[in-house]
């Protein structure tokens, strides 16, 4: 029996124009008012989140930036955040530069403003940096401003280039963590985090909070960031729209985010079981 829903953001609970349907607010009113626990895990930064955090009035533990950060928003209360180091992301800008990729190195968990960029962008992620464009704090050097700690740097570009400094920065993988996320207009994009970070690295701290076991989660996702943590729970979904790692894994694929997918979802597995 599901105890506890775990649901992504991007691409699953919010349809692509990013509203926050009634469907599925109403199926995770009714999910909580029959004793089973709701919070989000994203990759979405803080500040970005916090309309569909506030939008659920949510005051549990919420996971950002793929697990590198743990917040309870109302109480303000922060439980977990996990930095890069500063001489690893300078490694990454550099790699960056020498193949002429697009990068943003993200420097606060919950300041507006925190996405340094250095160079214009154009191409098919120019939605994401639009969207997002109230964090963008355009400087003339990354390098010359970034923090002892960083929160991740972000890579914008043909695959092969960004495996390519990935693979350029191999010997440091155990002093960082990849993660592979998924934007809809535009495709992959890779992410460099801290140590053991990883939307299924937060699973371990949600069951002993929540006082559930993993057998006992559901997890909606879509993307490639939810596959690994699709795995460790006893009822996996992805979207209809979801990428195909995510539909191989999942007890249940639900319908799309534009059709309120989380909602079906929470009605098949959840509310028939919690009459």
């Amino acid at each position: 029996m599901v105890k506890l829903i775990l649901t992504d953001i991007d691409g699953t609970l919010v349809t692509d124009d990013k509203v926050l349907l009634e469907e599925n607010k109403q199926a995770i009113k009714q999910a909580l008012d029959r004793g089973v626990h709701v919070t989000l895990v994203t990759g979405r930064h803080f500040s970005y989140a916090k309309p569909v955090i506030q939008g659920l009035g949510l005051d549990v533990p919420v996971v950002l930036q793929n697990g590198a950060f743990i917040y309870k928003p109302l109480s303000e209360e922060i439980i977990r955040q996990v930095y890069l180091s500063q001489s690893i992301a300078s490694h990454l800008v550099k790699e960056s530069r020498k193949r002429n990729l697009f990068y943003f190195v993200s420097s606060d968990f919950i300041k507006e403003n925190d996405m340094l960029v250095d160079k214009d962008y154009v191409g098919p992620y120019e939605v994401y940096l639009k969207r997002n464009g109230y964090r963008v704090n355009r400087v003339p050097d990354v390098l010359q401003v970034l923090p002892q700690d960083v929160v991740e740097v972000a890579f914008f570009g043909p695959e092969e280039k960004v495996l390519d400094v990935l693979d350029a920065v191999d010997n440091l993988y155990k002093e960082a963590s990849v993660v592979k996320s998924l934007l809809k207009e535009a495709g992959p994009f890779y992410e460099v985090y801290g140590p053991n970070v990883g939307k299924e690295q937060s699973l371990s701290f949600l069951c002993d909070y929540f006082h559930v076991t993993p057998d006992e989660v559901m997890y909606i996702g879509d993307a490639y960031n939810d596959v690994d943590i699709m795995s460790k729970v006893g009822y996996p979904v992805a979207m209809e729209n979801a990428v195909r790692e995510a539909k191989r894994i999942a007890r249940l694929v639900t319908k799309t985010n534009n059709q309120a997918g989380v909602a079906w979802a929470i009605n098949e597995l959840v509310l028939k079981e919690h009459p």
